[in-house]
């Protein structure tokens, strides 16, 4: 704990939530899971609220050591359509991904969603994201249910966001729907954006999930062209290569230190290995 608490305060993305947190505020914690609560409860604190929550989409791949850490934790596992998926990645300004990683983290990342559910089913709910667009209210009713929430009035949701300048500018291009209301507009734009060969290579590999889920494929027996699956291979590494630049041009900072993270804590090896999803 003596070397980790320096590490988590200067995290550079903990002074882009901006909180001005020091160790005397982790002084009493005695694990990495009380720590992390605290600096969360702060920030929450900071903006008059009394729980927190993550959103960050890779900790899906956590949910063990996070139910274990956090044992009154709950998680929402909001499921969407592989090929919508695959498209908002595809055209991600942050992600640079394509057809083939893209639908192989979603496969990789629903996967370790189910198999937590089916060991722990009370502490994690199941949404789709047709559902939470299409069904608002119902949805979110369910939400509140679940995570014991006060249901806060109809409509609620529906008046936009609230845009917040306390983060970097890498995070402009992510933040820049905030403020406009809930639409099912990005559900089927898959269907105009991604090639036939793009949707073959992800219901080939997505395609036990998506019929388990109820996703309809359009193809009886995908095959993809191996060449073309090549292409997206040496695709990737050119997608990757874009992120890295990204990253040093807006949020050099925080690279560095978590590349100075990950070897002071002996993770740097298992870090590169799944950074490419």
């Amino acid at each position: 704990m003596a070397q980790l608490l320096p590490m988590m305060v200067r995290e550079p993305e903990i002074a882009e939530w901006g909180l001005r947190a020091r160790v005397d505020d982790l002084a009493d914690c005695d694990s990495v899971s009380q720590a992390i609560d605290r600096l969360h409860s702060l920030y929450a604190h900071q903006h008059g609220k009394r729980r927190w929550g993550q959103k960050t989409p890779r900790f899906i791949r956590q949910m063990e050591l996070l139910g274990t850490a956090f044992p009154w934790a709950r998680f929402v596992h909001i499921i969407r359509d592989p090929r919508a998926v695959v498209n908002s990645l595809k055209h991600s300004d942050v992600h640079h991904s394509n057809a083939l990683y893209g639908a192989k983290r979603w496969r990789a990342d629903v996967g370790r969603g189910l198999s937590y559910a089916r060991l722990v089913p009370e502490r994690v709910l199941e949404l789709r994201y047709e559902t939470l667009v299409r069904d608002t209210e119902q949805a979110l009713t369910e939400v509140c249910r679940f995570l014991e929430l006060a249901w806060p009035g109809p409509a609620w949701w529906d008046l936009g966001g609230q845009a917040t300048d306390e983060y970097s500018a890498f995070y402009d291009e992510i933040h820049k729907n905030l403020d406009r209301s809930i639409s099912g507009e990005h559900i089927d734009k898959w269907t105009s954006q991604l090639s036939e060969r793009e949707v073959e290579v992800v219901e080939d590999t997505t395609l036990e999930f998506m019929v388990k889920l109820g996703y309809e494929p359009q193809f009886e027996n995908p095959s993809p062209s191996p060449m073309f699956v090549t292409a997206l291979r040496a695709e990737r590494l050119a997608g990757i290569v874009r992120q890295l630049v990204k990253y040093l041009r807006q949020r050099r900072r925080y690279l560095l230190f978590l590349f100075y993270r990950k070897l002071r804590l002996g993770l740097l090896t298992d870090f590169l290995r799944a950074a490419n999803y």
